[in-house]
């Protein structure tokens, strides 16, 4: 029945009301007017018995009352009406237009839906071995009123074998959303159980709940890529979730594959109907909907893999610590499949346990997982930590030189330890300095890693795109050659070549991976660096220096694990692709639902073959120069070390890359290990260990040795 209807049903009933009302109103009065004396107890004049007029009028003079008790009756009589009509569209609507509609609602007041939670589907390695996975476990939950009865809480702490002030403290976390219950204990005994069901009265806003809780058979190995989950909070219960319907206390991804993954892991809550008596008390079971389980989901991680590059990680930076770097206390190694770009291993040190969040985590503890004194372990340093590449950049800077006519077959630059092209006061020196390498072709400078021959090349792509003007101003002035004190101009403003080519190698921005915390590194540019130094004038200058110290790997240039691996894997394959974690998600009976696709960068470099088997030969001859592991991995290897410079008050960083094989690329490596030195000493151990691990070979202890300190 239309809100238009209800109105006409009103009206009419409130006319027939009013005109009974009027009726019976008008009857009365008429039956009065033949009375000769009023109905008051006082006495009346007796007028003239033809005059009927004169009795009225006298009697109303007599008592003055009756002119408003007369009025207030009208008042009544409409209040009446409305009320009658109001009634009477009321019994209409519910007894003859729209009955079904109410006993429908009638009816639902009798019965009490409960949902019934899914299990969350499990992760699994690329094989399908059980990363995170589940079990059953008895929860005790509790209102947030239960904080104000000291006794309750007394005897919780006595059940349970919880401090009090633990339980209080459980109990007012509003995490999991003001109005949602919270968790007191988790796993808790049967005995506990059976004593708080047995004193419900005492117990009464105290609920015990059967969930399942995660389970993590490695312990820490992979944490940072699995992550953990924890109660929906109320501004993750407003967001749109398609498919899914959350309600408080529920758990949710909140990092790594966890929450990158949630659609598929979160399973879809069943409907369980009760009908209930008055007080709201369960009677029988009337139907129910089953859950929907979330769906199992398989990771690119070889959990062997994984367990060894771990084991690696740590090895090396214990043995560091002997070799005289007691703050090597951090680093990462990853391992790319470079056909498919799926990452094979990735892991960052020190880490955590995720199963610490099964009960949920004490501020203290999260505080600590994100404070420097325990050198960030909550922090994924493969694809967050950012670092100067050192001299593992100069493959990229290589091909930079030769795309764009700098270096050219028979181009060689003499290293005599200093380069000093803008003059002594602004020379930079080569790591082997004071000695120098000599004269050097493109090959021979990556393998020996000479810092002067990518000096030269960074000075050429500063000549060429960005300051022609003032190099022409100075040999027609003769002034000193190089002079960059004031080595500013227009054309500095935008990127050069330089940049836009590095960039094409996935440098300076994310790559898409699908774990989210991913920064982009930096290849610093004019228009950057005159915004991060605006309050400092001479340095938000962009100089030649810029230039030079970006061809080493080194200035204002970042780069994290990830984009470096995945950088060497486009370099291999010819080809940049983007880097995954996700490989698959399993129906119920195990089958593949879901695969993982390739999927290529946007922004690709060109590929000139005569320009990478150069580069790549340079490469062949670092791993053919470090010897020996690596000569007793049965493949061709092509790597870089690097020795990264960072302030003053650390150490240097250790980075080293490899893939192999040369002649059919299949594994990508990068490792970096934080304050750890030179690159050919410690980082080196985690790239051949992890290859030895994948080509099974055993190559003993891990041993840092002391390098050739080369950047």
């Amino acid at each position: 029945m239309t809100t238009t209807d209800l109105i006409i049903v009103g009206t009419v009933v409130f006319l027939i009301t009013l005109s009974t009302l009027t009726f019976v109103f008008f009857y009365r009065k008429k039956k009065r007017s033949h009375k000769v004396f009023s109905n008051s107890v006082g006495r009346t004049i007796k007028p003239d018995a033809n005059d009927k007029n004169g009795v009225r009028k006298a009697e109303i003079f007599k008592n003055p009352d009756k002119r408003e008790g007369r009025s207030r009756l009208y008042v009544f009589a409409l209040v009446v009406a409305g009320i009658l009509g109001t009634l009477a569209m009321r019994l209409w609507s519910l007894q003859l237009i729209n009955p079904e509609h109410y006993i429908k609602l009638a009816e639902d007041n009798m019965k009490a839906e409960v949902s019934i939670p899914a299990t969350r589907g499990r992760i699994l390695d690329r094989y399908g071995r059980e990363l995170v996975g589940n079990r059953p476990s008895l929860s005790i939950v509790a209102k947030k009123s239960v904080t104000a009865n000291p006794i309750v809480i007394h005897m919780l702490s006595l059940i349970l074998g919880i401090p009090k002030g633990i339980i209080r403290k459980n109990i007012l976390d509003d995490t999991g959303g003001a109005q949602a219950d919270r968790t007191i204990a988790s796993d808790i005994s049967m005995q506990a159980v059976a004593f708080i069901k047995e004193h419900h009265s005492l117990f009464s806003e105290i609920s015990v709940v059967e969930r399942t809780v995660r389970t993590y058979p490695f312990g820490s190995i992979a944490a940072h890529v699995l992550g953990y989950i924890g109660p929906v909070t109320e501004a993750e219960l407003v967001l749109p979730h398609p498919g899914i319907s959350y309600e408080g206390g529920d758990l949710v991804g909140k990092s790594g594959a966890e929450y990158a993954y949630e659609n598929s892991l979160q399973g879809i809550r069943g409907i369980r109907t009760y009908k209930v008596d008055v007080s709201g008390n369960p009677l029988e079971v009337l139907g129910e909907a089953p859950p929907k389980n979330g769906f199992d989901v398989c990771l690119t991680i070889d959990i062997d893999l994984q367990r060894e590059t771990d084991r690696i990680i740590r090895d090396v930076i214990e043995s560091s610590h002997h070799r005289g770097y007691p703050y090597a206390n951090a680093g990462a190694i990853v391992c790319i499949d470079i056909e498919d770009g799926g990452i094979l291993a990735s892991t960052s040190y020190p880490t955590y346990y995720p199963s610490e969040f099964i009960d949920g985590i004490s501020t203290e503890r999260y505080a600590e997982l994100n404070h420097i004194d325990a050198s960030y372990p909550f922090t994924n340093r493969v694809i967050s930590g950012q670092y100067p590449a050192a001299s593992t950049f100069k493959a990229f800077t290589a091909l930079a030189g030769l795309e764009y006519g700098i270096v050219e077959s028979n181009t060689h630059f003499y290293c005599n330890g200093f380069w000093e092209s803008y003059g002594k006061e602004w020379g930079q020196r080569c790591w082997i300095h004071p000695y120098g390498h000599g004269y050097l072709n493109l090959e021979e400078a990556i393998n020996q890693s000479c810092d002067i021959y990518f000096y030269n090349i960074g000075d050429s792509f500063w000549r060429r795109w960005v300051d022609p003007p003032r190099a022409e101003e100075n040999e027609n002035n003769d002034a000193e050659e190089g002079d960059p004190a004031d080595a500013t101009s227009p054309a500095a403003v935008e990127e050069n070549p330089l940049q836009e080519r590095l960039r094409s190698w996935g440098f300076g921005r994310t790559s898409g991976v699908d774990i989210g915390g991913e920064t982009a590194g930096r290849v610093p540019t004019p228009l950057w660096k005159s915004r991060a130094f605006a309050n400092m004038p001479e340095e938000a200058q962009w100089r030649p220096g810029d230039f030079t110290n970006m061809c080493i790997g080194q200035g204002d240039l970042l780069v994290t694990p990830l984009q470096l691996a995945n950088a060497y894997a486009g370099l291999a394959r010819r080809k940049m692709i983007k880097p995954h974690y996700f490989h698959s998600v399993l129906d119920d009976k195990g089958a593949p639902i879901v695969q993982a696709k390739v999927e290529e960068m946007e922004d690709q470099p060109p590929i000139n073959e005569y320009h990478i088997q150069r580069v790549e030969n340079g490469l062949q001859r670092v791993i053919w120069r470090s010897g020996g592991h690596f000569n007793r991995i049965p493949v061709s290897i092509a790597g870089k070390s690097g020795t990264a410079e960072v302030y003053a008050a650390k150490a240097d960083f250790s980075w080293f890359v490899a893939y192999a094989p040369v002649e059919n690329p299949k594994y990508c490596v990068a490792c970096v290990v934080e304050q750890a030195g030179d690159g050919s000493s410690a980082a080196i151990l985690g790239v051949q260990h992890t290859l030895a691990a994948i080509y099974g070979v055993n190559l003993g202890e891990i041993v840092v040795y002391q390098g050739s300190r080369e950047r």
